[in-house]
């Protein structure tokens, strides 16, 4: 308390951080505004104002999208002071159907197994089409999960915890690949191995490796994310690693900022990393001639502060056109577990980025750096009857190799 009190005292309330708040910009309400939520939290820990629902709705509707950080002249904690408010008022039971299993399935491998078989039968036979006409995932709470699946991928078994470098060796790398990423998108962790051993990298992917604990925080589970995060540390620890790179900038930010200081201290995002490690990768990677729209997610931008990684990893690409989203363009709204909690402002969101990106012709290609993002963004872009395919910026450089 005394810690959540100190960070909250750091803010002058100068409204700096104002119009830089997604939730702000459409409320146009004080208490959705991160000045307004310190006031609150301030008021609260001071005893001044009582745990109410209202208070909590305030605060929850933060998407912890940090950007409020990024410019603040006190440097205000922003997104420790909300964890810790959490924290104080985390109830287990409280969490959504939604969002109870998604943590159960991303911190437990036996449920992730069960998940693979759940999703095969779901998506590779009629019962998907079926369920959705007879409306038994909004039955059963889960509708805003069905929304997200992508089309259905058989799970290819990788063959061992080490890959080989083809090249010249630079250096040894360990690979963080997140809970969604081995449940939803092996294509970028095998374009990820291919890459980096490619341009001379050894490959270490520990099998005991788990979620980042990034959910489990930001709903107010701090002893959950502490668990999370020591396996992570004893996953890695013994490896001989001159990196630690991570495929979704969620994981990294969690990563960077709740590991110990000689974990955290080696996490970078994997097209940062890339981007300054390799001179020579367009030597390497066939011409492309399409136009992809760059997303770049509030994790990469705001809180690893890597922004620049995948643009200048895609630029290694011959012949790419490279259309980014306007610097006034806010979060998309996925934010972790939001878009599950908080549908109605995550929309919103969403359709603000999709009008920017389809302003003018349609783009070949989506990137971004964060599956939750692209999970979400993809989806958006289906309801909307549009085929834009949404990837990885890795995985659109695995698919250029020669």
């Amino acid at each position: 308390m005394d810690k959540l009190l100190a960070n909250a005292d750091a803010c002058v309330k100068c409204g700096l951080c104002l119009p830089h708040c997604p939730t702000y910009t459409h409320s146009h309400d004080e208490n959705e505004s991160p000045r307004g939520r310190i006031a609150l939290i301030q008021a609260w820990a001071n005893q001044q104002l009582a745990t109410s629902e209202k208070l909590v709705e305030h605060i929850d509707n933060c998407l912890l999208c940090r950007s409020c950080e990024r410019v603040c002249p006190a440097v205000v904690p922003y997104g420790r002071l909300i964890d810790n408010f959490r924290s104080h008022l985390y109830v287990e039971s409280d969490a959504s159907f939604a969002l109870s299993l998604m943590k159960k399935v991303a911190s437990n491998k036996p449920w992730q197994n069960i998940t693979h078989a759940g999703l095969k039968l779901y998506q590779t036979t009629p019962l998907q089409k079926i369920a959705r006409l007879l409306s038994l995932p909004k039955l059963f709470r889960l509708e805003k999960i069905d929304r997200l699946l992508p089309d259905y991928v058989a799970p290819v078994s990788l063959e061992s915890s080490y890959y080989a470098t083809t090249a010249h060796v630079k250096g040894n790398v360990g690979l963080f690949v997140g809970c969604m990423g081995t449940l939803l998108d092996q294509e970028t962790i095998r374009a990820a191995i291919s890459v980096l051993t490619t341009v001379g990298f050894n490959v270490y992917l520990p099998e005991q490796q788990t979620c980042c604990g990034a959910l489990a925080l930001h709903d107010g589970d701090g002893a959950n994310a502490a668990q999370l995060a020591e396996v992570n540390h004893r996953a890695f620890k013994e490896l001989p690693l001159d990196v630690i790179l991570t495929i979704a900038s969620g994981c990294g930010s969690q990563l960077q900022d709740h590991m110990p200081a000689e974990f955290s201290g080696k996490v970078a995002d994997i097209s940062q990393f890339l981007a300054q490690s390799t001179n020579q990768l367009g030597e390497l990677l066939k011409p492309l001639p399409a136009t992809v729209c760059l997303h770049t997610p509030c994790s990469l931008k705001n809180a690893m502060r890597a922004e620049q990684g995948a643009l200048k990893l895609l630029q290694h690409i011959p012949d790419i056109n490279i259309a980014s989203l306007p610097n006034t363009l806010l979060c998309c709204g996925s934010a972790g577990s939001y878009m599950l909690e908080h549908a109605k402002m995550a929309q919103l969101l969403l359709n603000d980025l999709l009008d920017a990106a389809l302003a003018s012709d349609q783009p070949d290609y989506l990137v971004s750096s964060n599956i939750g993002c692209a999970l979400h963004i993809a989806a958006g872009l289906k309801e909307r009857g549009i085929t834009l395919e949404v990837l990885h910026p890795i995985t659109l450089i695995a698919r250029q190799l020669k």
